[in-house]
């Protein structure tokens, strides 16, 4: 059997192995604090689960349509949106419908694809503006929505990818 302190030695050693470690590190690393915290804390109530999210006011995307850059938009299309959907004409579904003729298409309509009940709901025909708040932040304009993106904030950005929708159909609809 080890005796008493041989046990106690080896404790004592690890705890100073430990702390050296610590304090190497801290010298190498440089750890950097924030100013303020990253998350901030509030004493307000959450918002009720069934309550609907506040309106976002964003302003109308037909003036920005007419100078929008297709290429860019499918450029960005590919890079954010392509992992989810396709556009090719009788494409696939994929975790998301596909979007070729999307434009004026009715919601929730393209066959073989289970959209959630709140897109369901939702009626109507895929605007301009409609696309326009979708893809600005699916959860602020669909609570409820299946479709895990955050969103494109530069407006610019969402009227190169609607420009770029547009094109993907037999007969693009016509410009607001």
């Amino acid at each position: 059997m080890a005796s008493f302190n041989t046990i106690a030695g080896c404790v004592l050693a690890s705890a100073l192995f430990a702390m050296v470690v610590g304090k190497v590190s801290n010298a190498v690393v440089h750890p950097h604090k924030l100013d303020k915290p990253a998350l901030a804390v509030t004493d307000e109530a959450p918002a009720a689960t069934g309550a609907a999210p506040a309106a976002i006011e964003i302003p109308p995307i037909g003036p920005k349509l007419a100078g929008a850059n297709v290429e860019a938009g499918k450029a960005l299309f590919q890079k954010q949106c392509f992992s989810c959907h396709t556009v090719d004409k009788g494409g696939a579904n994929k975790v998301g419908p596909n979007l070729w003729g999307v434009v004026n298409r009715a919601k929730a309509s393209h066959a073989g694809f289970s959209y959630s009940s709140v897109m369901t709901a939702k009626g109507g025909a895929w605007n301009y503006e409609d696309i326009d708040h979708l893809i600005f932040k699916p959860t602020a304009y669909m609570r409820g929505t299946k479709m895990a993106f955050a969103g494109l904030p530069k407006e610019q950005d969402r009227a190169d990818v609607i420009a770029y929708l547009r094109t993907m159909a037999d007969t693009p609809a016509p410009l607001p």
